[in-house]
């Protein structure tokens, strides 16, 4: 797994979380998932692996928040934590 493959599932995921219609209890989460994966969306080529621990994490907290309302969305965020596990984060 490289981390080409990495930046394209945050983008992926970047755009799932554009594309969502969160509903009033899902709202908070998507909007800060939005805030913490656009400076990696946007900086791709810089070294963000010091932010990706924490992301991991906070993925891992949404997805129990958001896998019964959002399914698709928490698909996109189950693939962005498989590339990140991948490349040993």
């Amino acid at each position: 797994m490289s981390q080409s493959n990495l930046d394209s599932s945050l983008g992926n995921l970047h755009n799932e979380l554009s594309q969502s219609q969160p509903t009033e209890k899902t709202q908070a989460i998507v909007d800060e998932l939005r805030e913490k994966i656009q400076p990696l969306v946007e900086s791709s080529d810089a070294d963000n692996s010091a932010h990706y621990e924490s992301l991991g994490e906070r993925l891992n907290l949404a997805l129990v928040d958001l896998d019964v309302d959002h399914p698709r969305l928490s698909a996109t965020i189950r693939t962005v934590l498989d590339d990140l596990a991948a490349v040993g984060i």
